[in-house]
């Protein structure tokens, strides 16, 4: 039996995993993919503290090489049932069954693909799922941005001011609050346009156009990036058996990272916030690692 176990091995998952070995705690970090997660699908990042202009996939291993160093253990499955029997939580994966006094979820999100020829080829090369990471790294470019909800909204302003051009291409009606769309629609470099169709990302060795349908008519832009930004899917289909509260899809925790179940806690991209950045998704972690300590150390049968 463990005294906590944490699904998900990304960056909040990695960290709860060192504040729960430093707290001397049986724990384990789960995942069904490699240690990482989604730093492994991110070509740059240069706005974590203490690092400059590191590749996600080598932010990746020093987290990984840095618990394993400290002695954090760690296994490959993937889940697809928590339940809780008496007080104890039986999680369920396609390895084998895992009973723990805690639980941590920190499975992130997927993004959701435009699904076109050329989105997964130009991945950190030109394409990139987060203004906020790769933003800076188009200072003064023409680029795209592909969305309509109030997230796609703030990435685009947020864009515009680093920007020369910024098409923002939306293929449905805006379901931006309407103070973020009368923001973005002020800004001087921002060209709305409706779309039917995404139909192609093309370019050499980086992203150079974006092609869309309008109508009947297929049309083309020339863009150095493009931010297909039309939501994010979560997955909390394996924590049905616990009515966990959530938001969409997004589990609702409180100031502790507490979920609406006793002993479970959540931290990182999945969790029902504002803002999805790795300095948040390691500081949440540290947060429901703390807390889950507590818990275990309280814990009674």
């Amino acid at each position: 039996m463990l005294d906590c176990l944490v699904i998900g091995a990304g960056i909040a998952g990695i960290t709860a995993g060192i504040y729960l070995k430093r707290g001397n705690l049986n724990a384990l970090v789960l995942d069904k993919g490699a240690p990482g997660g989604k730093l492994n699908n991110i070509h740059r990042i240069d706005n974590y503290p203490g690092t400059s202009k590191i590749p996600g996939p080598d932010l990746a291993m020093a987290l990984f090489n840095q618990a394993s160093e400290l002695g954090v253990e760690f296994g490959y499955g993937s889940v697809f049932e928590v339940r809780k029997e008496k007080n104890l939580f039986l999680v369920k994966t396609d390895a084998g069954d895992y009973q723990a006094k805690t639980v941590i979820v920190a499975t992130g999100v997927e993004n959701k693909k435009l699904g076109i020829p050329g989105e997964d080829a130009f991945l950190g090369k030109g394409v990139s799922y987060c203004a906020t990471c790769d933003g800076n790294f188009f200072k003064g470019k023409d680029v795209a941005l592909v969305g309509n909800a109030d997230h796609a909204v703030e990435d685009a302003i947020y864009l515009a001011g680093l920007v020369n051009h910024l098409y923002f291409l939306y293929p449905e009606a805006l379901a931006a609050t309407p103070a973020h769309e009368e923001e973005l629609r002020a800004c001087a470099n921002v060209e709305f346009i409706p779309i039917d169709a995404s139909i192609k990302i093309e370019g050499d060795a980086h992203v150079e156009g974006f092609l869309y349908r309008q109508g009947e008519e297929e049309k083309r832009i020339a863009v150095d990036a493009v931010f297909p930004l039309y939501g994010e899917k979560s997955s909390t289909a394996f924590l049905s058996p616990l009515g966990v509260k959530n938001n969409k899809g997004f589990i609702v925790v409180d100031a502790n990272m507490q979920t609406s179940v006793p002993g479970l806690y959540a931290c990182g991209d999945i969790i029902d916030k504002k803002l999805r950045q790795l300095v948040n998704a390691a500081g949440e972690a540290a947060v429901a690692a703390t807390m889950a300590l507590s818990y275990a150390r309280a814990w009674k049968e």
